[in-house]
């Protein structure tokens, strides 16, 4: 149970980076769009601070969990045992 926890919250971390890093970049591919936003800078930097807060979380939770399932046999989820 543990492990799905931690599992869940780094898939949610990754999908939080990753919306954050599809959001700045369309901005700056996209610049016909731009002018449609005036607050383009803003919006840059909530994408960029969402980005950072996600990868602070995911470094963190890297480093509490760090060996905590060394050695310990993996158990099967729901989802994989319904293969």
């Amino acid at each position: 149970m543990q492990r799905l926890a931690i599992e869940a919250l780094r898939h949610k971390y990754q999908a939080e980076i990753a919306d954050a890093e599809f959001v700045f970049q369309v901005y700056l591919d996209k610049p016909v769009g731009v002018g449609e936003h005036p607050g383009l800078l803003e919006e840059m930097d909530t994408a960029l601070t969402k980005w950072g807060d996600a990868q602070d979380k995911l470094t963190a939770l890297a480093a509490l969990t760090m060996g905590m399932y060394d050695g310990v046999e993996e158990t099967s989820t729901i989802s994989e045992s319904m293969d």
